[in-house]
């Protein structure tokens, strides 16, 4: 069972680490996106946007993966904070680009820096620990 959790410790230090990084990545992709629009189509139909979409997506999937992880860990803190990094990932990000509402879109920047700091937050927590034992106490 220690192996199980040294490797469900080694993928989460890595996928969380891969979502810090990956949020870096969305604010370039973001400012190219808007910078890159063309012609009259809505902001929804512009395709200098969609590797902001894709990297979204897999920021979004590889949160979830991280949930699982730290439920393996069984980290009572790194489970609220994965879990909250997940929420606004999914949940937050979707929402916030399906609105008609520009106070309500413009949330969708505010939650990308809510992920990029929770998630380099757990990064560094989670590289400053080197293994299960240390990371559960």
């Amino acid at each position: 069972m220690a192996e199980i959790g040294k490797r469900a410790w080694q993928l989460y230090r890595l996928v969380i680490s891969l979502i810090a990084l990956g949020c870096v990545v969305q604010f370039y992709l973001a400012g190219r996106g808007v910078f890159g629009i063309h012609g009259d189509a809505s902001l929804a139909d512009q395709s200098s946007f969609d590797a902001h979409r894709m990297v979204g997506n897999v920021i979004a999937g590889a949160a979830i993966v991280a949930v699982v992880l730290v439920i393996v860990l069984w980290d009572k803190r790194l489970i609220l904070w994965t879990v909250i990094l997940a929420a606004l990932a999914v949940a937050v990000q979707r929402e916030t680009t399906k609105s008609g509402q520009p106070w309500i879109a413009g949330l969708h920047a505010v939650s990308g820096l809510a992920i990029l700091g929770i998630s380099a937050s757990l990064a560094h927590r989670a590289w400053r620990h080197r293994g299960v034992a240390e990371a559960v106490a």
